[in-house]
């Protein structure tokens, strides 16, 4: 029987085509005039959020101090091609870079550790994009999901091609390694697979901003039902002793070294995306509101199961709260656990079709501040090969990323709706 693609496939095909090609061949070119302009681009690019762990790694392995303050010139060096003066205002705006991850994040990467810069940059090409297409996955299966393997294939297609995937695979950005990690942890818990669950789960913890919320909120969730959880519990106790203690015996002193960095690193970054976009004071505001839902609605789950409805909105909740309230507003690779909610939204489309006008309005410019990165970045693609000169110019670099920061909280907002909704049946069911 001859194969015939449908036309989603074939579209989806042409979006992530474009959108790879605008990233890495008009936006990201296009910005190394400013680097030059400020002699910031003589250093590695591809990689580079991976490469203050190489260079981390190597420290390590030949038995020294990877936090040590001497070789944050030396990343500086060879990310922008010297290293930087704060004292230079130019120089002060540029994000600090150093090692500020904890130190068991070099055992998960040691085998890239030995390679050369160039060789580490050829297998995070391949692994990054492999761990997007795993989360998704993984998802599928938890959310159980109706999506045919062509449906499948256009998921993973459209995963590929938003912005914080491509600047993930682009940055060789940890977290996206990080999200499938906890897609795979969450499968096996949906598989009643607790201390396979368990094992998995701590390594995660290479980005602790993103797990801690869900790594509290498994832990009262275990504790609700001890008897049939409990392994999930020993497996995340007995995973976290022996990670810290190779810790203790790599590096003695870690811990007061990952501080130091990481206070530094906090000085220097723009705050968590609801601070950045709403304000300080609205930022907070909205977080608090944030965590306090996702605290109720994961409350009330604590004794269903993994497969349950319950469990994985109260999850999908906690994570994209994760995502507007705690990394910095540049992370935009962290926004890519938002995917858990997208899909979660899409096996709702039922109920967001007979939900109210404004909910329906939301889900409509919610899905067009997505999809008009990806046909912009198709119209920047063709004006590149008709009249280069137009996507010389910062606005068409930018345009098709307008609507970035505004996405999370279009995505959150769906969430809210669904979660207040549930709300009122509470009560009428009291």
């Amino acid at each position: 029987m001859r194969f015939r693609p449908r036309p989603a496939l074939v579209l989806a095909l042409l979006i992530w085509i474009g959108s790879t090609f605008f990233y890495f061949g008009i936006f990201i070119p296009g910005l190394r005039p400013g680097l030059a302009g400020k002699s910031l681009d003589r250093g590695y690019r591809f990689g580079n959020d991976f490469y203050p762990i190489w260079v981390a790694g190597g420290e390590l392995l030949n038995h020294r101090d990877p936090y040590a303050p001497c070789l944050t010139p030396r990343i500086e060096t060879g990310l922008y091609g010297r290293p930087l003066d704060r004292r230079v205002a130019a120089d002060a705006e540029i994000n600090y870079r150093a090692f500020s991850y904890p130190v068991f994040t070099i055992f998960l990467f040691a085998p890239l550790a030995v390679m050369s810069f160039s060789a580490a940059q050829f297998v995070l090409g391949v692994l990054l994009p492999g761990s997007v297409v795993l989360t998704l996955l993984f998802w599928v299966r938890i959310l159980e999901t109706d999506l045919t393997p062509q449906g499948t294939a256009v998921a993973a297609l459209l995963a590929l091609a938003t912005y914080p995937a491509l600047e993930g695979i682009f940055a060789g950005q940890p977290g996206l390694i990080c999200a499938a990690i906890v897609a795979g942890g969450l499968a096996a818990l949906a598989s009643e697979r607790y201390l396979l669950a368990g094992i998995l789960l701590p390594g995660a913890a290479i980005k602790p901003q993103l797990i801690l919320p869900l790594g509290l909120w498994l832990i009262v969730w275990s504790l609700s039902d001890w008897d049939r959880r409990r392994r999930l519990v020993f497996g995340l106790v007995a995973v976290g002793i022996f990670i810290l203690v190779g810790s203790l015996l790599a590096v003695p002193h870690w811990l007061e070294g990952w501080m130091r960095v990481v206070r530094e690193y906090r000085h220097t970054s723009p705050p968590s995306l609801a601070e950045f976009v709403l304000g300080l004071w609205p930022g907070w505001i909205v977080s608090l509101g944030l965590a306090v839902l996702s605290i109720v609605f994961c409350w009330r789950a604590r004794y269903e199961s993994a497969m349950s409805g319950g469990f994985t909105f109260a999850t999908v909740l906690l994570l994209a709260t994760t995502v507007l309230t705690l990394p910095s507003s540049i992370a935009v690779y962290d926004q890519f656990l938002l995917l858990p909610a997208v899909l979660w939204l899409y096996t709702q489309r039922s109920f967001i079709l007979r939900g109210s006008l404004v909910f329906r309005l939301l889900t409509l410019i919610t899905m067009a501040a997505v999809s008009w990165q990806w046909f912009w970045s198709i119209g920047v693609v063709l004006l590149h090969w008709t009249a280069p000169s137009v996507t010389r110019t910062s606005t068409a670099l930018l345009l098709p990323l307008r609507t970035e920061s505004s996405v999370p909280f279009a995505i959150t907002a769906l969430l809210c709706f669904v979660a207040f909704h549930e709300m009122k049946n509470w009560k009428k069911s009291a």
